[in-house]
């Protein structure tokens, strides 16, 4: 058994992030609905990056110790755990409405992203010239998707903003977001330390640990923002969540790890995981073009294909070997 200080780091930085995230998410919902956003722009900008912010600050965490494939691992994984798990337990709770206002748009700048991901790990890299380009694509799409969100209200189109007013206060929403803000760096750090220290002891690699247990523990808050989402009949939040949360680990976690490299992927994700990857983004896509609602039976698909993906990650599954014959 590895020592018990490093499961104790690790289980507890995962708890601490759990509870940081829910605290992070329930105050900045809040805020939002004060202001009077609708769900697509709360779900990307205030829930979507509100529940990246572990994936966001383990990567910065690991890239900046030098673990690169950590924290590669982490924002791939957490990607296709966000659309394979997170969005599959709510549905299994209550029917998720695909392809409302916005939705198509949004998901073609997070396709598009993702497939730039992908074609920047199998040649250059990242590094600080990739990482201020993404940086610089992310503010550019939320200043557009606000300005396109302000226009369509004014013209009377139905954004689906929701009235209902938030119970919490605004002064202790702030107390929310300011517990999430301290807690979830600390839960980060004793993230990276468990994380590496376990994976030393069973020698596994890297991004093993960050594509399984890190990037399933860094969703938690995500998970935990859906199924409340679900138990309340108020699915019309996740999608947007879902494409926002992907939208921020690519190029804002990617952006930002990128500062520390450069940083060149080990070859198992071009193997297998950015396979998954980009076929995830496909699924979600498919849904919203279609309009379908994401009931109990895709839900339950959705949650069997995530344990195929991990047993292929278990047992060093290679579709490129298969592709290339």
């Amino acid at each position: 058994m590895p020592d018990s200080g490093l499961i104790v780091s690790l289980l507890g930085g995962l708890i601490l992030m759990a509870f940081a995230g829910d605290f992070l998410v329930n105050g900045a919902v809040a805020v939002g609905r004060k202001l009077g956003l609708s769900p697509l722009i709360a779900g990307i900008f205030i829930v979507g990056f509100g529940t990246s912010a572990p994936e966001m600050l383990v990567a910065i965490d690991a890239a900046r110790n030098n673990y690169p494939n950590l924290a590669l691992g982490n924002i791939v994984g957490s990607n296709i755990a966000n659309i394979f798990l997170v969005l599959a337990l709510p549905a299994i709770i209550s029917p998720i409405a695909a392809g409302g206002w916005g939705q198509g748009r949004s998901f073609a700048v997070m396709f598009a992203a993702t497939l730039g991901w992908i074609a920047i790990l199998a040649t250059i890299g990242l590094d600080v010239a990739m990482g201020t380009l993404f940086l610089i694509a992310l503010i550019f799409y939320a200043v557009y998707t606000l300005a396109s969100a302000r226009m369509a209200a004014n013209a009377g189109v139905d954004t689906g903003i929701d009235v209902t007013p938030s119970k919490l206060s605004t002064g202790r929403a702030a107390g929310y977001i300011l517990i999430g803000m301290i807690g979830l760096p600390i839960g980060a750090r004793l993230i990276v330390d468990g994380g590496v220290g376990v994976a030393r002891f069973y020698q596994v690699s890297e991004e093993f640990i960050g594509l399984t247990l890190l990037a399933v523990g860094t969703s938690l808050p995500e998970i935990g923002a859906g199924v409340a989402a679900a138990l309340r009949k108020k699915t019309d939040v996740l999608v947007g969540n879902v494409l926002g949360s992907n939208l921020f680990n690519i190029l804002g976690a990617g952006g930002l790890i990128a500062f520390f490299g450069p940083i060149e992927a080990a070859q198992s994700f071009a193997n297998y995981d950015h396979w998954v990857m980009a076929a995830a983004a496909l699924i979600i896509g498919i849904f919203i073009f279609a309009k379908m609602r994401i009931g109990r039976l895709a839900g339950v698909l959705l949650l069997l294909i995530y344990a195929v993906y991990i047993f292929g990650v278990v047992n060093g599954w290679n579709i490129l070997a298969l592709i290339n014959g």
